[in-house]
């Protein structure tokens, strides 16, 4: 399973000080906005350094639930119940079943950037940037843009291999019903089954 469509995991979310953040601050303050999300729906979009580009339609309960169905490419699919991230493309029919619950995290963001480094805090007139490093990771570099509040607007991922994927949400909205279902996800039979992409070194 590509690793790109695992990082999704999803990307989320108090305010803001008078003076300039440590990293380990700003990193406390981000995952504090997360976590005080009850739920969520818009557009996650990235691109790729190669030019690809992917967009789909997500859905966020917090902790950790996430579900996106993608329009391009059509089908692909990304679902988390906060355990466990599952990763479905139809036209290769493989499922990448990512665990969560040993990385420290309930699922989602926490998960995902558990074990990196804040190296430095940016603070401009519409918010802040963040970038943690892990020179052990696939992903040895990530890049968090974040408004004044602390909620993510943007991340890029940069592999061992320099390259990058960039992620932006938009039409966001904390008002659409989320059925709680939504998040289980059942592996079809026939499909090839790729057990922790992410721990692969």
């Amino acid at each position: 399973m590509k690793k790109k469509f695992i990082l999704i995991l999803f990307l989320l979310f108090p305010l803001s000080p008078a003076f300039s953040l440590t990293g380990d601050e700003a990193l406390e303050r981000f995952r504090g906005r997360m976590q005080s999300i009850e739920k969520l729906s818009g557009v996650i979009s990235w691109t790729t350094s190669r030019g690809a580009t992917f967009s789909g339609n997500f859905k966020y309960l917090n902790p950790g639930k996430l579900h996106i169905k993608f329009t391009n490419p059509s089908g692909r699919t990304i679902v988390s119940n906060g355990r466990t991230l599952w990763v479905y493309s139809p036209s290769s029919n493989i499922v990448g079943v990512q665990e969560l619950s040993d990385s420290g995290g309930s699922g989602g963001i926490a998960s995902l950037i558990s074990g990196y480094m804040p190296l430095l805090t940016e603070e401009g007139p519409n918010g802040y940037t963040l970038k943690l490093k892990n020179d052990n990771r696939h992903y040895q570099e990530i890049l968090l843009l974040l408004d004044r509040s602390f909620f993510l607007k943007r991340a890029v991922f940069k592999t061992r291999e320099g390259a990058l994927y960039s992620f932006t949400f938009s039409d966001i909205s904390t008002a659409a019903t989320i059925m709680p279902g939504l998040f289980n996800f059942e592996v079809p039979a026939n499909a090839q089954r790729v057990n922790n992409p992410l721990n692969i070194q």
